[in-house]
């Protein structure tokens, strides 16, 4: 695309227009556009287009534009153009298009046109909607029947920090992307966010969802968010009207609680096992003792210059006798350990993740590893006890987390979820060429240098299939690593 052919044409349109590149600096502005900002040609070129745009639209215009590059679409949005004289600031509905220059380069045309949404008169049941959704104490709103989100009402405009005149505070009839709230909301919450809205405009019925709003102060707070459709007399959706329940208090106060519950149970499982460690090893001491010393005997008595048969048979006889005397030692510890048997129950795999994932942030942080995430969104409960599992999962973090630390490798963990038939399945898999030996990882206990001693996924497995599951690790192609969980599906009764 030549920008001075494309100038020529717009430097005289009477709407706003303008053109960037990849990175969103302004390549040129018409006239429209710099007598509306106020601003000279040569200052627009140093700034980027999304400078001109309302700080309380900023981000949610960023996001779509971010949107529309990776997934190769128009861009659609409204927003104030603000400038050196921000007291004359105008809404304006803008379409986006990129295109890619013969050299390669991005350039993205921009044309903004007024918005008529504040002349426009509203048809009587969205002027009861406003006016009902605003006397409301608690954040509320409305849709189309596309899903986009059309109408704030004062409480979440405050929270939002929109002024009085926004366009989402009168419902414009600007086609808006059906997931332009997004831009609202934490990254980590966009993606779920986005597959749970798209999930409830498909089948027409009520949905939920807890996700973290960023506010006016810069703070993101935990809202439950239930929206309902509206229907016309012959069942056909006409708006989704939707509250946001703030529960930031009681979120945090589950996590704190749930962390300490983590807290203690792994205190409680190092002291246990401290103490059946010392048992154990109080125990089997003296018949090992044994062992040995008979099988030296044995060994002194078949020698050529103590050649006795008889006592040789005798040594070898207590060798075995004390050897049966460790099985069954060991055999009782192993009845004791299966005296606690696991408590199946419905539990959802995503959230026993993110508590692990939270807690092993400041670890996975420290060692630069990235976490992707490939959940299936529709994902059924696992049938399976929440504690055992949570426990695997966190082992499972902490023993794949240490060996991606010690790859050359870009430092990455991949997590996947999906399920079959009768299963749900969890896999966790590195970048490659962090373990050496599968067979090692599954059977044995390794010594990492300084960390000390790693329980292997040998105990893991153990759990795995006391819950009638399976735990198995295999190497994919590029020698990345890929240990697989499989759980039963909760079927209701």
């Amino acid at each position: 695309m030549d920008t001075t052919v494309i100038a020529s044409f717009l430097e005289y349109s009477s709407n706003p227009t303008w053109l960037a590149d990849s990175d969103g600096r302004c390549v040129y502005a018409n006239r429209a556009l710099r007598k509306i900002s106020a601003i000279s040609a040569d200052e627009l070129s140093a700034l980027s287009w999304l400078e001109l745009v309302a700080n309380e639209d900023r981000n949610v215009s960023s996001t779509l534009w971010q949107v529309a590059r990776v997934n190769n679409q128009p861009y659609r949005d409204h927003f104030f153009i603000d400038g050196k004289n921000s007291a004359k600031r105008s809404a304006f509905d803008v379409l986006g298009a990129g295109h890619v220059a013969p050299d390669g380069a991005e350039v993205w045309l921009f044309t903004a046109v007024p918005s008529l949404s504040l002349n426009a008169a509203l048809p009587p049941i969205e002027t009861n909607l406003q006016t009902t959704l605003n006397a409301l104490p608690i954040q509320a709103w409305y849709a189309r029947a596309s899903g986009t989100l059309a109408f704030v009402n004062q409480t979440t405009a405050r929270y939002l920090g929109l002024p009085s005149d926004h366009p989402l505070g009168f419902a414009g009839e600007f086609k808006a992307p059906w997931d332009t709230h997004v831009a609202f909301l934490h990254p980590d919450d966009r993606a779920h966010s986005s597959r749970n809205w798209e999930e409830a405009i498909r089948s027409g019925k009520a949905r939920e969802h807890q996700f973290r709003i960023l506010g006016a102060n810069g703070e993101y707070r935990w809202f439950l968010s239930q929206a309902e459709p509206l229907r016309d007399s012959e069942g056909q959706i006409l708006y989704w009207v939707g509250v946001n329940i703030d529960i930031n208090e009681g979120k945090g106060a589950s996590e704190i609680l749930e962390g300490m519950r983590e807290r203690i149970g792994r205190a409680t499982q190092s002291a246990a096992i401290a103490e059946i460690s010392a048992s154990l090893s109080h125990r089997i001491v003296q018949p090992l003792a044994a062992v040995v010393a008979n099988a030296r005997a044995a060994l002194n008595w078949l020698s050529s210059n103590n050649f006795n048969v008889p006592q040789a048979n005798a040594a070898l006889e207590g060798v075995i006798r004390d050897g049966m005397l460790v099985g069954d030692i060991v055999h009782e510890m192993r009845q004791h350990f299966d005296h606690r048997r696991p408590t199946p129950q419905a539990i959802d795999l995503h959230a026993l993740l993110d508590q692990v994932i939270t807690l092993q942030t400041p670890n996975l942080r420290d060692k630069g590893i990235t976490i992707n995430r490939e959940l299936n969104p529709d994902l059924p409960f696992a049938f399976a006890d929440k504690a055992d599992i949570q426990q695997v999962f966190f082992n499972l973090m902490v023993d794949v987390s240490e060996a991606i630390s010690r790859s050359e490798k870009t430092k990455e963990l991949t997590i996947r979820t999906n399920f079959f038939s009768e299963s749900v399945y969890l896999e966790v898999q590195d970048n490659g060429d962090c373990v050496t030996d599968l067979e090692d990882l599954l059977q044995a206990v390794v010594a990492y240098g300084s960390r000390g001693t790693v329980v292997a996924l040998a105990v893991s497995r153990s759990i795995i299939e006391a819950q009638a599951g399976k735990l198995d690790a295999t190497r994919l192609e590029g020698g990345a690593t890929c240990i697989r969980i499989e759980l039963p599906r909760f079927i209701s009764p």
